[in-house]
C-alpha cells in the first residue's frame, strides 16, 4: 500500500476543519469505536472551535459555561458536521474520564484528531 499524498492529507484536513460544526457531549461511557454513529446519551451540543495543528492533526474544541450543569457525570465527547434539518455525518466519538459539571466549573474540551 502506498499512503496518500501530503497535498491530498492537507486538503482532507482542511474539509474536515470547515464541516466540524457541533461537538455532543453525553453521558454513555462505552466504549468508543470507528463504527460509533451517534452520542449515546447526549447531554448538551455546542460549537465548537475547529483549526489544524500540523499536517495530520485538527483541535476540536469545545466549551461549557457555568450556566450548565447536569446530575450524571459527563464521558463521551462526539463531534459531527450537521447539515440543514436532522441530516448529520458522524466524524469521531470518544469516551472520557467522568467530568462533573456544576454551576460552579466550566469545562473547555480539547481533542486531537489524526488524519493519517
Amino acid at each position: 500500500l502506498m499512503p496518500i499524498s501530503d497535498h491530498i492529507k492537507r486538503t482532507l484536513l482542511d474539509t474536515l476543519v470547515s464541516n466540524i460544526n457541533e461537538m455532543v457531549i453525553g453521558f454513555d461511557g462505552t466504549p468508543s469505536t470507528s463504527s460509533d454513529g451517534a452520542a449515546g446519551r447526549p447531554a448538551i451540543t455546542v460549537n465548537p472551535t475547529v483549526r489544524v495543528v500540523d499536517d495530520s492533526t485538527i483541535l476540536v474544541e469545545g466549551f461549557i459555561p457555568a450556566t450548565e450543569s447536569f446530575d450524571d457525570t459527563l464521558k463521551e465527547v462526539y463531534v459531527q458536521f450537521r447539515g440543514t434539518g436532522t441530516a448529520f455525518t458522524p466524524v469521531a466519538r470518544h469516551t472520557i474520564s467522568p467530568l462533573s459539571k456544576t454551576t460552579k466549573n466550566e469545562i473547555r474540551i480539547q481533542l486531537l484528531i489524526e488524519v493519517k
